[in-house]
């Protein structure tokens, strides 16, 4: 991996108007994110940042972030902030800066409804704020229980293990939670394990998605395939050439799947 770029910065905005379904506005505490999960959609956020870094090889803070919320908050008066959206609020430097727990004791004050999305079990540090919002969600990202797959796709991230142990931990405090799973790479993700796994954590919602191919996320995947699952090399091109079988086939085992372990689901793929 290149040399990590970390840089303190300050920012112009906070509060970003959001096109998610049901978050008004996202909050993103940095620029770019260490995890550098290989499939990682987000990663067409790089040509607006100046860096020549790989995606996961650079991370701006944005140290004024706190003062901005409390001046944004008043102007533009959000219903649902989201915690984040192409970046991960709890990427490994917040454990030294500390902005998204700053930003957090904000939004509480004003009791801002949040939804927060991660890969990292840094966020139970935050569970004495995190349980005095009266409306709050908070989301663990999977595509494989496997350490091998996570060390192929996503190797700077808290594995699955401690990710499923937040969950159960969160959920003992009465933090609602639910799961994004995704992508579902086909033939490496085991969806039968991951819904097993998560109905044990009592997750109140799962979201299932695809991988999404933008700015190549498609190409950086297929690489990976070629080198650590070459019995895989032939099968991929031709399901992401056939979307339609392979994907309508799948939409029907999540269903089955989330019969068998009682969980809510949306499928965000067609």
């Amino acid at each position: 991996m290149s040399k990590i770029n970390i840089q303190e910065n300050t920012a112009k905005t906070i509060l970003s108007k959001s096109k998610i379904p049901g978050t008004d506005y996202v909050i993103n505490p940095y620029v770019g994110c260490l995890h550098g999960c290989k499939y990682c959609y987000a990663s067409f956020m790089k040509r607006y940042t100046g860096h020549l870094e790989d995606w996961g090889c650079f991370l701006d803070i944005k140290m004024n972030a706190p003062e901005l919320i409390e001046q944004e908050l008043l102007k533009k008066k959000p219903k649902t902030v989201m915690l984040s959206s192409v970046t991960d609020p709890y990427n490994p430097l917040e454990r030294k800066y500390k902005i998204t727990r700053q930003i957090l004791k904000i939004l509480l004050k004003h009791q801002i409804p949040v939804s927060i999305l991660t890969k990292s079990d840094l966020i139970t540090r935050d569970i004495d704020l995190l349980k005095q919002f009266k409306k709050i969600q908070v989301g663990f990202s999977f595509f494989s229980l496997d350490n091998k797959d996570v060390k192929n796709f996503e190797n700077f991230s808290s594995t699955p293990v401690r990710r499923i142990q937040a969950l159960k931990k969160l959920n003992k405090h009465g933090i609602n939670t639910y799961a994004f799973v995704g992508p579902i790479l086909p033939y490496i993700t085991n969806l039968e394990k991951l819904f097993a796994a998560l109905s044990e954590a009592n997750v109140d919602f799962v979201y299932c998605d695809k991988l999404n191919d933008v700015d190549k996320a498609y190409n950086r995947v297929k690489d990976i395939i070629d080198n650590k699952y070459p019995y895989l090399s032939r099968t991929y091109p031709y399901i992401f050439k056939q979307k339609t079988i392979f994907w309508t086939k799948r939409r029907q085992y999540i269903r089955q799947l989330s019969d068998k372990y009682q969980l809510k689901i949306r499928i965000l793929f067609k």
